[in-house]
């Protein structure tokens, strides 16, 4: 009996009294509370990863609308993307891709976003770096652009290589980069032409002949570049007559016609029969005076060009003219060459005349600069120059336009300006270089000569101009007559380069 009661006290002893009902209800809680932890901590994630999922449904179907030419309906998807998920990077890839197809100002921004994203790739790069070379905003670009070639460039990347130095104002960086492009994909045509109009802006005459050859062989293609080549040829300054007849049959077969390709026409047969050349004009009228206004547009600047103001006053009303700036301005320019200042004078005086002051102003100079009223000219170029102050745009018009108008003084004054601006710098060094040598300031031209050949440092012509102005001026002579020496050498068919050498 005591064995059997001390076999069983161990499991007496092993036995729990069942939970109370107070302690249940803890454990109970304790689980909930723990479950609603985890809900808290993982709902945020799940939510921000469901509204990811979504946004890049919505890019997806952008991306197959913008496909589809449906441009409203695409950026409306983006727009969603975006709103859904402002960092997500098919929203901001897709959205920029439209935006920079469209013309859109915003797409510099979207780029910016996706350059930042680590899922940025070598395309997105290079699409930024054109869109910023196209909108000459060449600081940011070059960034990129360095960037880009550190890795193994492809040929797209020498291309906007190529372009970037192009704007820079250095020639030489910018056909080797071509030269480079055209080298590892020789049957690129986008590289080919790209090499081709670089050289046919060269003095040289060998890098001329160099750029028909390649000319010559795109238009005899039927890719993209066939009617850019064959265009670009009928610009050409060196053509033979022969050449001219067959640049002539070639504009014939491009399709569609256009008012660009009628007026180069027009060009080669005046300069092949040049006694017929109020024949010429009248029938190129006849063509296009019913066209859209853009053609309108192009067929005056023509006009105005071969000098027949006449003939572009005829084209169309005053009234018409006030509807469209670049219209006014062909007439502006039409009766500046007749000598019909008074009217000019009267035309800028009306109430529904919608040009920007700052031209106004600069075709008022113009005007009284013409009738000998010196100082309202240089009033009012004053005025022009600083309406034009805080815009790089209207300072390059102004600029221009007080150039052609023989304005030295106020052309100077808004070229000062403008080289402010880091991205117009070399254009405007370039400007205040043809002026001063305007004035005969050798000073102000190697001040002006220095900066090009900083900003373009590879650039043979910047080089050979400031060797130049400084063996004039006797500064450091042996430094630049050995500089000069070189670069006759270098590049023994460029005259200017061998008198330069020789002035040591």
């Amino acid at each position: 009996m005591s064995e059997k009661a001390s076999s069983a006290s161990p499991l007496r002893q092993e036995r729990r009294p069942p939970p109370s009902s107070r302690t249940r209800r803890a454990i109970v809680w304790s689980l909930i509370l723990v479950a609603a932890l985890i809900v808290a901590f993982g709902a945020k994630p799940v939510y921000h990863w469901l509204k990811a999922r979504r946004a890049e449904q919505f890019a997806t179907a952008g991306d197959t609308l913008a496909q589809a030419g449906k441009w409203d309906d695409a950026a409306q998807k983006y727009r969603a993307a975006l709103q859904l998920d402002p960092l997500g990077y098919r929203g901001l890839e897709g959205g920029a891709r439209l935006a920079t197809l469209l013309g859109h100002p915003e797409a510099v921004d979207l780029w910016e976003q996706v350059y930042k994203l680590p899922q940025c790739t070598t395309a997105d790069r290079q699409e930024y770096g054109e869109l910023l070379v196209k909108l000459d905003r060449l600081n940011v670009a070059q960034r990129i652009i360095e960037r880009l070639l550190k890795s193994d460039p492809d040929t797209r990347t020498l291309d906007l290589a190529s372009r970037y130095s192009h704007k820079m104002g250095d020639s030489a960086k910018a056909i080797e980069f071509a030269r480079l492009a055209v080298k590892r994909s020789p049957k690129d045509d986008t590289a080919r032409f790209q090499l081709a109009d670089l050289l046919a802006q060269m003095t040289d005459l060998a890098q001329r002949a160099e750029a028909r050859k390649l000319l010559w062989e795109l238009a005899g293609t039927d890719g993209i570049y066939k009617r850019p080549a064959i265009e670009a040829l009928a610009r050409a300054p060196e053509l033979s007559g022969d050449e001219r007849n067959r640049v002539l049959e070639a504009l014939d077969t491009l399709s569609p016609p256009n008012i660009t390709d009628a007026l180069l026409a027009s060009d080669l047969r005046i300069q092949l029969h040049p006694e017929d050349a109020d024949r010429i004009y009248d029938e190129t009228i006849a063509r296009w005076i019913r066209g859209e206004i853009a053609d309108s547009i192009q067929l005056a600047r023509w006009l105005n060009v071969h000098q027949q103001p006449e003939r572009v006053l005829a084209l169309f009303s005053v009234e018409r003219a006030l509807k469209n700036n670049k219209l006014f301005l062909t007439r502006l320019d039409a009766l500046g060459i007749l000598q019909r200042w008074n009217e000019i004078d009267e035309l800028l005086t009306r109430s529904d005349l919608s040009f920007d002051p700052s031209v106004v102003e600069s075709f008022r100079a113009r005007t009284a600069q013409e009738r000998n009223a010196t100082l309202d000219a240089e009033l009012h170029w004053s005025h022009a120059v600083a309406l034009a102050a805080g815009d790089p745009f209207k300072l390059r018009f102004v600029a221009n336009f007080a150039e052609h108008s023989h304005a030295t003084a106020a052309a100077l004054k808004a070229f000062e300006q403008l080289a402010r601006f880091p991205e117009h710098a070399a254009f405007a060094y370039h400007g205040i270089q043809r002026q001063s040598q305007q004035t005969g300031e050798v000073s102000a031209q190697l001040a002006a000569a220095e900066k090009i050949s900083a900003l373009a440092p590879d650039d043979p012509d910047a080089a050979a101009q400031l060797a130049y102005l400084n063996l004039l001026l006797e500064t450091d002579v042996e430094a630049n007559l050995a500089m000069a020496k070189k670069l006759a050498e270098k590049y023994p068919n460029r005259l200017s380069f061998r008198v330069t050498a020789a002035l040591g």
